[in-house]
């Protein structure tokens, strides 16, 4: 039999089983493509709301603190208060009584 005969349809179907890898590559490519494009839109349209989001959570991370601050100042201060009249007292009674 002679091969060059088939040589033709040999070349058509290498041909054919390459088409079909080659739309889906390049349909992937597009779709990436306009993907990334899409990412970069959304991230320059978002990046304001975020920083306003970021700015108000900084303001009320910064109330709480400063509450919670306020609000454990005053145990701290009285047992403070406290042991200062403590040791004050004692060192006034020490010196009365001649110690």
């Amino acid at each position: 039999m002679d091969w060059t005969i088939l040589a033709p349809w040999r070349d058509l179907s290498l041909i054919y089983l390459l088409i079909f890898p080659m739309v889906v590559t390049l349909a992937i490519a597009v779709g990436l493509f306009y993907a990334v494009r899409g990412i970069r839109f959304l991230n320059r349209w978002i990046k304001t709301p975020l920083l306003y989001a970021q700015v108000w959570a900084l303001r009320i991370q910064h109330s709480t603190t400063r509450t919670s601050n306020a609000i454990a100042e005053v145990p701290i201060r009285l047992h403070s208060n406290g042991e200062q009249t403590r040791v004050v007292l004692r060192g006034v009674i020490d010196y009365l009584q001649n110690k």
